[in-house]
């Protein structure tokens, strides 16, 4: 039999053999934990990091797509700006020359050929408002030329191109070259003055202007 001196000494070994164990294990756990841990984070800053460069590109792209935005905003209002320039600068140069215009028609009473207007004036208004008897208003500084010649001319002439009418006369207080030719009774007027005609054809003439000089 074994004595008691040699069982305590293998306890002993058997002790030590234990403990070495457990503290291996225990060891290779602790480094597991640690190893784990250490991947956590890692893990955990790569995703920090990605979320923050994810952030930074966001905020960066907001920031590209702003200045865009003003960009844009800033191009739109200078072509605006541009295009309202433009526009009032065609605008100034039609009022001009339909100024102009207007200025040499009424300097166009001390022509020749005036006489030969004002009756074709007055013609083509007795057509227009085609009544019996009418009315035909014109400037008092006419009166030199609206004489029983020019009257007698006129007549005949209407009643060939048109019927027998009656027209009469009167001297009315306006400057414009031209006439005004209205019904007797008052129903039907036509404004053949210079002024007039220059409005009815205002927007032909003007955009006809624009497209000449600007396009």
């Amino acid at each position: 039999m074994e004595n008691s001196a040699n069982v305590s000494e293998r306890n002993i070994e058997n002790s030590k053999t234990i403990c070495a164990k457990v503290k291996e294990e225990a060891d290779d756990e602790v480094r597991d934990i640690l190893e784990k841990a250490r991947a956590a984070r890692d893990r955990i800053l790569e995703e920090a990091k990605k979320e923050v460069f994810e952030k930074k590109n966001a905020m960066l792209k907001e920031s590209d797509n702003e200045i865009e935005r003003i960009k844009e905003r800033v191009y739109s209002n200078l072509h605006l700006e541009n295009s309202r320039a433009i526009l009032e600068e065609k605008n100034e140069f039609a009022k001009e020359v339909l100024k102009k215009v207007n200025d040499r028609a009424q300097n166009f009473r001390s022509n020749d050929e005036y006489p030969v207007f004002l009756k074709k004036a007055v013609i083509e208004g007795v057509g227009i408002i085609d009544d019996a008897e009418t009315e035909v208003l014109y400037s008092s500084k006419d009166s030199s030329i609206i004489d029983n010649v020019f009257i007698k001319d006129v007549e005949e002439k209407s009643t060939a191109e048109f019927k027998k009418i009656s027209l009469e006369f009167k001297k009315s207080d306006f400057g414009d070259i031209g006439v005004i030719v209205q019904a007797r009774s008052g129903r039907r007027i036509y404004d053949n003055r210079f002024s007039a005609r220059l409005k009815r054809a205002h927007d032909e003439i003007y955009m006809s202007l624009l497209k000449e000089v600007f396009f």
